[in-house]
């Protein structure tokens, strides 16, 4: 199977895009959930048990997307911190795709 080089300036785009998404989530997306029209639960009606019942949910969902968005963001952190790490070094990175799967030995 062949070899593949990365090229260092392939990545450094890729990089860029990782920076944007990251700025994006943290100057767009966080800020409505932390402080923005998504921090407080929406008046839920007259209904009985409308109240109780969805702002508990919209507390785990409130809950639940925060903690999302967060592990999203070290993820995209976590690959920019490895594509800079690939393209420190004077030496080309070099990858074997080899077969993946069940039958790959």
């Amino acid at each position: 199977m062949a070899d593949r080089v990365f090229d260092p300036e392939a990545i450094g785009e890729y990089r860029q895009f990782l920076l944007e998404l990251i700025e994006e989530l943290e100057n767009e997306v966080l800020p409505v959930l932390a402080t923005g029209t998504l921090s407080r639960a929406p008046a839920f009606g007259t209904a009985p048990g409308a109240a109780e019942n969805a702002t508990v949910q919209y507390l785990e969902f409130h809950a639940a997307t925060w903690r999302n968005l967060q592990f999203l963001r070290g993820t995209l952190y976590g690959l920019d911190a490895a594509l800079a790490e690939m393209t420190s070094g004077d030496d080309p990175v070099y990858f074997d795709f080899g077969q993946f799967g069940p039958t790959a030995s």
